[in-house]
């Protein structure tokens, strides 16, 4: 595997395995009896080159969204990677499905995060899938604030960097990502900034990026107001779609042209797609290649095809459009995503997270807002919904803590 580098605003670029000696484990060289590491902390640098070098070695990896709780986790080394220092401690786990060398856990939006184990071949597969969709090389930078143990950074932005040779940019605050990637552009034959509706929201605008600057969004929708504003705007953004059961991707839309917004393409080569109506509502399943195992022995195994949580629909092309997530129901013919794209010209380029239940709806912002925009939201939504302005909340993250992977909490109507 060739050379890569990561950087850090502020920082010239260092080989990963360099940083990964920094962490004084025993992980830089292949070992006949691996061992199982399972990594947290604030060091997204370290963390990123230590998982790589440890996977590269042979050791079992499991990515943590924070200290080790009870649970489906395995016997192994609990290491946690700070700025200042790495602390070790042996941690004993209970029983786990076997038969993954790399574990990665959900954002926790629907409960408590679940682990998923991959083996290789699937997280080659995936990157491999990253690496045709980008159009990247061994000369392009992947930019990102998000954290490294996420399973959309250490794929699309760890893996990938690692399976090029190429280097992975880690913005220090979220609001500098944009700016990271203008100034970086001349270095790269193609940038990548790794983000999503959360990071987009608090980034700064930086102005028109170059045309060889891909940003890709995922993790929630944007809504087609704020994706056209950005194109509009000389951003090249693209909206994906992956769970981490699947190794953060599915989907992706390559068009990126008008009949396109507003859906997260097409899938990958090997996933197919379908609409299960469930509860009466268009469920979305997919099949791939790529879809992990639940460490929890007490959760069932997905096999090849995996039922989502999410609902959706097809275009004529198949392309997919997200609509919500089971629980959410039609407001007046209307989906949450529907609701949020009635909502874009108000929201602009601020994330909302739209949900459906029992006839209200519930628009959840990142920040607080005046009661004159909250008020013209409920109002907005109201009248396309054809209910109350009494039946529209409008609330906030506020000082609640982002999920692991900076999302939005979820929360439902009051």
């Amino acid at each position: 595997m060739p050379d890569w580098t990561i950087s850090t605003t502020g920082t010239d670029p260092a080989p990963a395995r360099v940083i990964a000696e920094e962490t004084h484990l025993p992980l830089t060289r292949p070992t006949h009896a691996p061992s199982t590491y399972l990594m947290h902390g604030s060091d997204q640098a370290r963390i990123a080159a230590a998982a790589q070098t440890a996977l590269q070695a042979g050791h079992r990896l499991v990515l943590l969204p924070g200290p080790p709780q009870t649970g489906a986790l395995p016997d192994g080394i609990a290491v946690r990677i700070g700025e200042r220092r790495v602390r070790v401690d042996e941690h004993t786990g209970g029983d786990v499905r076997g038969g993954w060398e790399v574990a990665m856990f959900t954002s926790g939006s629907t409960g408590t995060p679940r682990g998923y184990g991959f083996t290789s071949p699937q997280l080659e597969q995936v990157t491999a899938w990253y690496e045709q969709i980008y159009q990247v090389s061994k000369d392009s930078i992947l930019v990102t604030a998000l954290p490294a143990a996420y399973n959309f950074t250490f794929v699309a932005g760890v893996l990938l960097a690692a399976r090029l040779g190429a280097r992975l940019h880690l913005s220090r605050s979220l609001p500098r990502v944009l700016h990271d990637a203008k100034q970086l552009a001349s270095a790269a034959d193609r940038l990548v900034v790794l983000a999503n509706p959360v990071i987009l929201d608090q980034a700064q605008a930086a102005g028109p990026l170059p045309r060889h600057v891909l940003v890709d969004s995922g993790g929630a929708p944007l809504s087609t107001t704020a994706v056209m504003e950005y194109r509009n705007h000389g951003v090249d953004l693209r909206e994906g779609y992956g769970l981490t059961e699947t190794a953060s991707l599915t989907h992706f839309d390559t068009d990126a042209g008008i009949p396109s917004v507003g859906t997260v393409g097409f899938g990958m080569p090997g996933v197919r797609t379908v609409i299960d109506t469930v509860g009466g509502g268009p469920v979305v399943e997919v099949a791939s290649p790529a879809i992990g195992v639940p460490l929890d022995p007490a959760e069932s195994a997905p096999g090849g095809r995996l039922r989502t949580t999410d609902l959706g629909r097809l275009d004529d092309r198949g392309r997919l459009r997200l609509l919500g997530r089971i629980g959410d129901e039609q407001i007046g013919g209307l989906w949450p995503r529907d609701t949020l794209d009635v909502l874009g010209p108000f929201l602009r380029r601020r994330c909302a997270l739209v949900r459906h239940h029992t006839g209200r709806a519930t628009i959840r912002l990142l920040a607080e807002a005046s009661a004159e925009y909250t008020t013209a939201i409920q109002c907005r939504a109201a009248d396309a919904l054809g209910v109350s302005p009494d039946d529209v909340f409008v609330t906030s993250q506020g000082p609640t803590p982002l999920l692991h992977s900076v999302k939005l909490t979820r929360s439902q109507p009051r």
